[in-house]
């Protein structure tokens, strides 16, 4: 009778939790994309990416210097595969975030496809994108005392970050002025998802696409704070939802 009540604290305490779709893991592997900005990176504080590089030239740029986005294709960088099927996801990941934050940018910027003043050089690559096993999901998201999957991916979850089953996707970004190629900032995150059970999550990459949008408008995001960083109020910035 204790344990069953032990693990129901469990449960509540790890599904409250679980609200959004998507939540940022404790930990993202380096791709190599970055090159040598790694050792320059640090942890992000809390609402920042996982790793963290910021100019810091970048203070002494004049607020609105930078008008116009230059966006490349997203490249991949995961684990080498051979699947065609596995190719073709990977491919479809990468068009998707960069449809999704190209689209993001152009409410603010001017979007173009060459260098030129006054312009900001993005290149981004997926470093990791993995579907979830949706049956398995849905049956350990059932919070049973006695469902031995939903104790596993509770207690796992606990423990690492991650329930079991669910997608998961690594983004490496930087971003360098496009006349001078002179470094201005990069990132590395991921996201993993949560346990959830509504129409989107039998999709089994649904976690991979949620994590795509929440990076695309956190992107924009982190620009308009650098536009109103010095105390400019006349357009708040929106920060996505965790």
């Amino acid at each position: 009778m204790l344990l069953s009540r032990l693990l129901l604290c469990l449960f509540l305490l790890v599904f409250a939790a679980a609200c959004e779709p998507t939540k940022q893991a404790r930990s993202v592997e380096t791709s190599g994309f970055l090159g040598t900005l790694y050792p320059l990176m640090h942890k992000g504080a809390e609402g920042e990416a996982l790793l963290l590089y910021r100019n810091p030239k970048v203070e002494t740029v004049p607020r609105g210097t930078y008008k116009k986005m230059w966006l490349d294709r997203a490249e991949i960088w995961a684990e080498p595969t051979s699947d065609p099927a596995r190719l073709a996801q990977s491919q479809n990941v990468a068009n998707l975030l960069y449809a999704l934050t190209y689209q993001s940018l152009a409410r603010d910027y001017e979007m173009v496809e060459q260098p030129g003043p006054g312009t900001i050089h993005i290149q981004a690559a997926i470093t990791r994108a993995d579907p979830a096993y949706v049956v398995l999901r849905a049956v350990s998201t059932v919070p049973a005392p006695m469902n031995a999957l939903a104790v596993a991916s509770a207690l796992k979850n606990l423990g690492t970050g991650k329930p079991l089953f669910v997608g998961d996707a690594s983004i490496e970004v930087k971003v360098s002025d496009s006349m001078t190629q002179e470094i201005l900032g990069a990132s590395a995150d991921r996201r993993v998802g949560n346990k959830r059970l509504d129409a989107d999550s039998f999709d089994s990459w649904d976690d991979v696409h949620k994590a795509l949008i929440y990076w695309s408008e956190k992107i924009r995001y982190r620009f308009c704070q650098e536009r109103h960083a010095k105390g400019m109020q006349d357009q708040p910035c929106e920060p996505p939802k965790e």
